[in-house]
């Protein structure tokens, strides 16, 4: 009786086993990939004023990049309760030939998420995680330009109601050794209704720059660095989303990113004001303005600049599979110490004509539709200063015969090619 007692529980047990629904990997990801070359024959040549920290990007991305996004569920039951696994990795090729190593060369791989989040009923549905993630990311797509994202290894909470609002804190770090370690603790509030479809956000980092001894720090830093940001997003506006932020922070938080400039005195400092407005007025219309400006002062040392960012993409939808994509961006960076700024500032504008396959527009709308199959023509000119600077491998005092640039000594270029490009 014993031994059949164990056998039924036993049974009972597997069968409980097997009917339990398996829960299967969530795969997300991102990928651009594509061909190119420039008029002169050679290959995809990509046109970046030197100094700016971002380009309009349609026609104008010479690598193979890629993001690969896994989610599991780790566990669920009645009350609510949820904990999930997120892991992500990342790679990215010159694109030059069938064989790439990711050992070598400018080829690389590397761990960009991997966290546990738990979601608590009975604290309001809020979430707590522990890891390193994509935290808060906003950009603007058009430069590929993540303005606020303090991503990064950390632990946190998020989502907690407070009335007016959404409310999360995290504490991240960016370290360069076990002596070198940046604390950066985030408090952000969010959900934050000011006018129909209107949503205001309001962040705090604070860049804790506290190494000690061995560290050999500098004893001038400011050791407590503010990030502030303060957006608002309005909603179904001409069937599109407008974001615009301001952005201040000194110290080693004024580059305004999870990349500290460590040992920084409180006169680096920086603010920034950025604007992104996506649209579609009517189905066979969609696009973008990007404009950004931003005001640095001896950041990382010695960046003292402005830089200007003003772009326009819009589409036109001739069938729901096929729309012609074009894109009009000026760069432009100026020195702040120079007695010449407006004659020395780096000039860059570039114009891209693209041909795109997609699918029906979906959630999101046509803009944000993906994937899309381009063919690309992008025309770029620049002027001396920007040649002087080392725009595309050319140099101060250009010498057309011993130029290593594709273009010589010209101060424009052609490039013509084609690229995937797909999110899911």
């Amino acid at each position: 009786m014993k031994t059949n007692r164990i056998m039924m529980a036993v049974a009972a047990a597997m069968v409980a086993l097997g009917a339990a629904p398996a829960r299967s990997v969530e795969f997300s990801g991102y990928l651009r990939t594509g061909i190119g070359g420039n008029s002169s024959g050679g290959g995809q040549v990509c046109f970046q004023v030197p100094g700016a920290f971002w380009k309009f990007r349609l026609g104008n991305e010479c690598e193979n990049y890629a993001e690969l996004e896994f989610r599991q569920g780790l566990y669920k039951d009645k009350s609510g309760l949820e904990f999930k696994y997120v892991g992500m990795l990342a790679y990215v090729t010159p694109a030059a030939q069938d064989y790439e190593s990711l050992k070598s060369g400018n080829n690389d791989i590397a761990l960009r998420q991997n966290w546990i989040g738990a979601t608590i009923p009975a604290l309001g549905n809020a979430m707590i995680w522990m890891g390193k993630r994509y935290y808060f990311r906003n950009d603007v797509h058009a430069i590929d330009m993540f303005y606020w994202d303090p991503s990064g290894p950390g632990a946190g909470i998020q989502d907690i109601d407070v009335k007016i609002g959404k409310l999360a804190f995290a504490v991240l770090q960016t370290k360069n050794n076990d002596l070198r370690t940046i604390w950066r603790p985030d408090i952000r509030i969010y959900g934050v209704g000011l006018n129909p479809n209107g949503e205001l956000q309001l962040g705090l980092s604070l860049y804790f720059d506290v190494s000690q001894g061995r560290a050999n720090p500098n004893p001038d830093r400011e050791q407590i660095s503010p990030w502030f940001t303060i957006q608002h997003v309005q909603t179904n506006l001409v069937g599109g989303f407008n974001k615009l932020a301001f952005q201040y922070g000194t110290g080693s938080a004024s580059p305004l990113s999870q990349y500290p400039a460590g040992d920084a005195k409180s006169e680096q400092k920086s603010w920034r004001i950025v604007e992104q407005f996506v649209y579609q007025p009517v189905d066979q219309f969609s696009g973008s303005f990007t404009a950004v400006y931003w005001d640095l002062t001896k950041v990382y040392g010695n960046n003292s600049e402005t830089q200007l960012f003003l772009g326009v993409r819009p589409s036109y939808h001739f069938v729901e599979w096929f729309k012609l994509t074009g894109e009009i961006g000026f760069v432009q960076v100026k020195p702040k110490s120079d007695i010449n700024a407006v004659t020395d500032a780096r000039n860059l504008t570039k114009v891209t004509l693209a041909p795109t396959i997609m699918p029906p527009p979906g959630p999101g709308g046509a803009y944000f539709t993906r994937p899309e199959l381009r063919l690309f023509v992008t025309y770029a000119a620049w002027n001396k200063a920007a040649q002087n600077a080392g725009i595309v491998n050319q140099a101060a005092n250009c010498n057309a015969a011993t130029s290593a640039s594709a273009f010589a000594c010209d101060t424009s270029g052609i490039t013509v090619g084609a690229q995937a490009e797909a999110w899911w």
